[in-house]
């Protein structure tokens, strides 16, 4: 019979392990040095918890965005609402005291806010009026009123202006909102770079100055973060039961999000430490194979995020599973590699031959079992969703790196550190009461395999059913628990202002100043009327806002405010002339909607927060009708903050279908490789599949969505619960090899390589069980249905694949085809 793969293997790691016992200093140096040099990278992570971040830098969706913002500046806005409580007067927000407290909160964010572009208030807000033929653009709060006249008369003019309703101020007039706008840019540095644009000009080399501009920092994290920061300061101080505050907004949610991720990200990788030391420590009774493996993950952590350092890839919401995920799926070579070194020590063998015999043994299953888990792991790579892709690329690298240090840190300490004498209470060097209970399982699924296989069958349709009704979510705002602030803020904010959230239509034309162009500003207000009124897939927008409601409001006011001459004029000499008036009052409104070659427009599209999937056929419906409205004027794309979260979910459904395809068809291929026959590599499969599936109908049956973290389950179930099918699989498969009756076979691998499975499947669950302790809701989801996949895998590995070897058997699929006639596999058969 030809030789193996593992039988050529053995000797050569039997060579490395000898190596090591003589030169166990220069590999343990080698190897930390190696480490370290990856880990110094960690000084220069970075965390970037933005929605734009959840598509490549290339996505012509981000490119489209970015090239907007770099026009008009940032479309996401704090928003703030303002009531006043029962103790006030029915006047609502025109009441005298609480203008007063709403001017006096103004000022004090306009004044202590950090990186702040624009605020928008009651206080501030637009308002043109005309006295004869001069027009006027004033503050509507200045001249401050002096008394209830004044205020009354302020009150009738808010209402009548169709910009102010449901916007600045709410239907009924019981909520005003104040919107806050940062900056596009960073200010830090910005001394210097003027300073070297002035040193440009001075560089004249050639006899012609040369200016280089610095390009543009985009504001940081930590600068939103200050800015956030002095809001909520502020906002607590003047909230009181007579002013009621709620606040709203992008910048918000994001900063909540990152929060949130900074205090989580701890709390599991110190529970998932804490928790796998303890079970290794109870597995093998000495401290120090307790601490060997958890240096080896240690490492390996932080090697892995020294490299995304290095390679400038940022912590995202997703990539924050990667340290448990990491410790989870790393642990167990070093497991099985001290498993085997004790059961040696325990036979009788010295620290050196057991290291020996332990790398010969496990080094090559410990190397199949690392592969495939980098395989099902680098599935995410497909993933069009940034962080997704993230993990594809340094999960598998962490899982490599943890293979380099199991094979030569590792081994270095089993060296130099002594690792205890083997004794007869060990649990890692004797026969125990659970092998002998998994080897009885082992040969009930073997006697009664048809029934088994039936029941899981079942089992498998009736979880189809409810994987049918899984359902795709895509809504952060879910992630929180009800109650906390920015939840409630924005479901308030949506209800009586009308949205928290925008997207953009920006219409580029060919000529300078064609904007101003009446055909393209009627159109652009018949389209955003049928945004606000027309229901797509059961939504409208709140409130649309562009250039053309700025020429209709200064139509308006030129001719004594009559409701009528609210609308865009025909003549473009009118247009014109009414955009200089504007303009020569003195007001710099006109940027926020046009570009200062008057060739770009924008309207703003102002909706209520949902779950993205259910805007995904509102925006498809609305770019449509974009493009029809606006045809034939210039090149029309729908854009923003809001439209780069909603697209994103297709790049969702896309990760969905090709990281479970290549995740399964890579390790089901390294299967049939490693075990050397495309029967048992695809019979191998099933376990692993199975589990998966159940998860999957678990959550249709429960209601839980398939979003950016539970879609990852099935693909890191498969990519680490796979290393236990290798070990056994590969066992029983030697074993049937040399002739060995398959129950035998099956019985003697649970008894061995059984026991290990059991322990890495109680530390997986212990790293990823953690996750329940999230403020996040799609975290607690995340780590309930990883640990429920775990556990059904290995009851799978126990019931499900025994049964199937054995139908399998029967019907003469395990027959080894190279076998000779006087090999043949009869003897398997008895």
């Amino acid at each position: 019979m030809a030789t193996s793969w593992g039988e050529r293997a053995e000797p050569v790691f039997r060579a490395w392990g000898r190596f090591i016992v003589a030169h166990p200093r220069t590999v343990l140096l080698a190897s930390l040095a190696c480490a370290l040099l990856a880990i110094a990278g960690v000084a220069r992570l970075r965390v970037d918890v933005t929605f734009e971040s959840f598509l490549e830098d290339d996505d012509p969706v981000l490119l489209t965005y970015e090239r907007f913002a770099d026009t008009f500046g940032r479309d996401e806005r704090i928003v703030v609402s303002a009531e006043p409580g029962s103790a006030l007067g029915p006047d609502g927000v025109f009441e005298r005291r609480f203008l007063e407290k709403l001017r006096a909160l103004h000022e004090a964010l306009e004044a202590r806010v950090p990186h702040l572009e624009e605020i928008t208030s009651l206080v501030n807000a637009r308002d043109i009026r005309a006295e004869g033929d001069t027009l006027l653009v004033e503050e509507f709060l200045d001249p401050w009123p002096g008394d209830d006249a004044a205020i009354a008369r302020l009150r009738a003019r808010a209402f009548d202006n169709p910009l102010f309703q449901g916007s600045l101020i709410s239907r009924h007039g019981e909520a005003t909102a104040i919107t806050l706008e940062l900056q596009l840019y960073s200010t830090a540095g910005a001394g210097q770079r003027a300073e070297d644009e002035l040193a440009g000009f001075d560089d004249e080399s050639d006899g012609e100055p040369r200016a280089t501009k610095p390009a543009p920092v985009l504001l940081s994290g930590e600068e939103t973060a200050e800015a956030v920061a002095a809001i909520d300061v502020i906002l607590a101080e003047f909230a009181s039961p007579e002013f009621v505050l709620h606040s709203a907004g992008m910048p918000l949610i994001l900063q909540v999000l990152a929060e949130v991720m900074a205090r989580d990200m701890p709390r599991f990788l110190g529970l998932a430490l804490v928790s796998i030391g303890v079970l290794l420590l109870f597995m093998f009774r000495r401290v120090v194979a307790a601490l060997a493996p958890l240096a080896v993950v240690g490492l390996t952590v932080g090697a892995t995020f020294g490299l995304m350092g290095w390679s400038g890839t940022p912590i995202q919401i997703p990539t924050q599973i990667l340290p448990s995920l990491l410790l989870a799926a790393c642990v167990g070579d070093s497991i099985h590699v001290l498993a085997i070194f004790y059961q040696r020590r325990y036979a009788g063998d010295g620290e050196a031959d057991a290291l020996v015999h332990a790398l010969g043994h496990s080094g090559f299953p410990v190397v199949l079992t690392s592969l495939t888990t980098a395989v099902g792991l680098s599935s995410f790579m497909t993933s069009d969703l940034a962080p997704v892709s993230a993990i594809g690329v340094f999960a598998p690298i962490g899982v490599l790196i943890a293979l380099f240090l199991t094979l030569t840190l590792l081994p270095a300490i089993i060296v130099l550190v002594p690792m205890g004498e083997a004794k007869s209470r060990d649990a890692a060097g004797q026969e125990t009461g659970s092998d002998r209970v998994l080897a009885t399982l082992g040969r009930f699924a073997l006697s009664r395999p048809l029934p088994i296989v039936l029941f899981a069958g079942a089992l498998a349709a009736v979880a189809l059913v409810g994987a049918l009704r899984l359902r795709l979510s895509h809504d952060p705002m879910t992630w929180f628990p009800d109650g906390t602030p920015i939840k409630e803020g924005t479901r308030h904010i949506d209800a009586v202002l009308g949205g928290s959230v925008s997207f953009e239509v920006q219409l580029e034309r060919s000529d300078e100043g064609s904007a101003r162009d009446p055909e393209a500003l009627q159109r652009l207000a018949a389209l955003g009327h049928d945004l606000e009124t027309t229901r797509r897939d059961g939504y409208r927008a709140g409130q649309t806002v562009s250039l053309a409601d700025l020429v209709k409001e200064i139509h308006r006011a030129l001719h004594e405010d009559r409701d009528e001459a609210y609308v865009v004029p025909d003549d473009p000499d009118a247009v014109a002339q009414e955009m200089l008036l504007f303009e020569s009052a003195g007001s710099d409104d006109l940027e926020d909607v046009v570009d200062g070659d008057a060739r770009t427009l924008r309207m703003s599209v102002r909706m209520p927060w949902r779950d993205s999937v259910h805007y995904r056929v509102f925006f498809d419906l609305a770019e449509r009708d974009s493009l029809a409205a606006l045809a034939g004027l210039g090149e029309t794309t729908v854009t923003g903050v809001y439209a780069v979260l909603v697209r994103s979910i297709a790049a969702v459904v896309s990760s969905v279908a090709s990281s479970y395809l290549y995740s399964f068809g890579g390790i089901g291929l390294m299967m049939i490789l490693l075990l050397g026959s495309v029967r048992w590599g695809l019979l191998a499969m099933i376990p692993n599949v199975f589990p998966i599936l159940l998860t999957l109908g678990v959550m249709g049956y429960a209601g839980l969505p398939l979003d950016s973290f539970t879609l990852m389950i099935g693909a890191i179930a498969l990519g680490i619960c796979d290393d236990d099918t290798i070990h056994a699989w590969h066992h029983i498969r030697t074993l049937h090899r040399q002739g060995i009756p398959l129950d035998t076979a099956v019985a003697e691998t649970l008894a061995t390589t059984g026991r290990a499975a059991l322990f890495t499947s109680i530390l997986l669950a212990a790293g990823f069980i953690g996750f329940t302790l999230s403020s996040m809701g799609n975290l607690v989801n995340f780590g309930l249905l990883t640990t429920f996949t775990i556990g059904t895998a290995l009851v799978s590995e126990i019931f499900l694949g025994p049964a199937l070897l054995s139908i399998a058997e029967k019907v003469g699929a395990l027959r080894d085809r190279r076998a000779g006639a006087g090999e043949s596999s009869e003897p398997a058969r008895r």
